[in-house]
């Protein structure tokens, strides 16, 4: 049977729960921001990144054909798991800022829906967002409830359309519901945010910067928690995402060396070793020692849908006003100079940087080329970097020790190669002597 929303009576003496947007933000209206149409034309045909492939959340793509089967399920979702008690509660409580939650979206996109439209929109995709964090996480009567419904395989694609930059809800709704059915609003939310982003390898409690401001959506909260440096203790963050890059020791030395792009190999060959740092991605340092360096570089999951997630964050990092100095951009154009063959991945693999599910070091390679820069080649952030590096690799001095081990290495690789030749033709003549 369809929702039906509750009247104001049935309502009226419902109790209150944590207010889903704070007064102190009611009069900021941050917006989630469309795809432009100039990246849309540049696409030249290729597969659509922006396009959810299984289900809609929110206004933009919500009753496209191809969809139709997931709005059937999210009726079923929210029937077998939401209470009747909790959807009256949502309901009445997101019925209060329901015009809060239209100004979120741009253009004329909600105007085909009233308010209680809208707010049944809301209602079905926050229980079905739930829906598939509990799939993702393996709670047992969800992902046994998606094998009859959804089917084993169509669930990495719905996992993946939670995520897309042009296909979000309020982070607040689902806040809202989660409460409503467990009892705690962000529980939830943390693991599948941490299953998501790092495997459940690194647990957090909390998402980086809610102190400045709540994240807008899902994809926000997924972006504050790759870019933003956070002790998850409970403690203040470890300067807001390490800007290692910005804090020049001379700032006169800055022009002195090209800062080129070297690869992994190229640096190993020059006496750089490999560090892990953390899991923000603008936490890369680089430290000059007498004979040799070293590059301290973020720990990264890498994965089929590694390409897919990068480039949502990029268009979100482009509608945030400078927010975040275009973290994300800069870490994948300076990636894509790190990585150019897959000798590169295996070194950082083996240092414990890169990790992945991949069949092979060269799929990643592959993955790391195909990310989307939308031409914009920028990776400012790690210009003081690139300096050091490069004034680390012009110094002889520095580096002689590095060269000669990979000199005497290939002169060695030569000499063996000459001796097996060598102990060859001794066996072959051996055994058929010249006549």
């Amino acid at each position: 049977m369809a929702y039906q929303p509750p009247s104001a009576n049935n309502t009226r003496d419902t109790k209150r729960v944590t207010p889903i947007i704070e007064e102190s933000q009611m009069h900021v209206f941050r917006q989630m921001h469309r795809e432009p149409e100039l990246v849309r034309f540049n696409k030249h045909c290729k597969e659509d990144y922006y396009t959810p492939k299984m289900v809609s959340f929110g206004p933009y793509y919500h009753g496209l054909p191809e969809l139709c089967m997931a709005e059937e399920l999210k009726r079923k979702v929210l029937e077998d798991f939401v209470s009747s008690r909790c959807q009256e509660l949502f309901y009445s409580q997101i019925s209060e800022v329901i015009e809060q939650i239209r100004n979120c979206y741009v253009g004329d996109s909600t105007n085909a829906y009233d308010d209680r439209a809208l707010a049944e929109m809301m209602l079905l995709d926050a229980s079905f967002a739930i829906y598939i964090m509990k799939i993702e996480l393996g709670y047992r009567e969800t992902f046994e409830h998606s094998r009859q419904h959804l089917g084993i395989a169509a669930t990495p694609f719905v996992s993946e359309d939670l995520i897309l930059f042009e296909n979000q809800i309020p982070l607040s709704a689902i806040k809202l519901l989660c409460e409503l059915m467990h009892g705690n609003e962000c529980t939830l939310i943390y693991k599948f945010l941490s299953f998501f982003a790092f495997k459940n390898n690194r647990p957090i409690r909390r998402i980086p910067g809610e102190d400045e401001g709540q994240p807008l959506h899902l994809l926000d909260a997924y972006y504050r928690l790759l870019v933003i440096e956070v002790d998850n203790a409970g403690e203040e963050p470890f300067n807001r995402c390490q800007w290692w890059s910005c804090r020049r020791e001379n700032p006169n030395e800055s022009g002195e060396y090209n800062r080129q792009c070297r690869s992994v190999t190229d640096l190993k060959a020059k006496g750089i070793h490999f560090k892990p740092s953390s899991y923000c991605l603008n936490n890369i340092k680089f430290n000059s020692y007498t004979f040799y360096g070293q590059l301290q570089l973020p720990v990264l999951f890498f994965h089929a849908n590694s390409k897919l997630r990068f480039m949502q964050m990029i268009e979100h990092e482009m509608t945030l006003e400078n927010e975040y100095n275009f973290t994300i951009l800069c870490y994948v154009n300076f990636l894509k100079s790190l990585i150019v063959k897959s000798e590169d991945v295996k070194e950082l693999r083996e240092k414990e940087i890169l990790f992945s599910d991949l069949d092979s070091d060269e799929q990643i390679v592959e993955v790391i080329k195909g990310i989307d820069n939308r031409r914009l080649e920028t990776d400012f952030i790690f210009d003081e970097v690139k300096t050091k590096i490069e004034k680390h690799c012009s110094s002889k001095a520095k580096t002689w020790i590095a060269e000669l081990t990979h000199t005497w290495t290939s002169i060695a690789l030569l000499a063996a190669s000459f001796l097996l030749c060598l102990t060859f033709l001794q066996t072959y003549y051996t055994m058929n002597p010249p006549k």
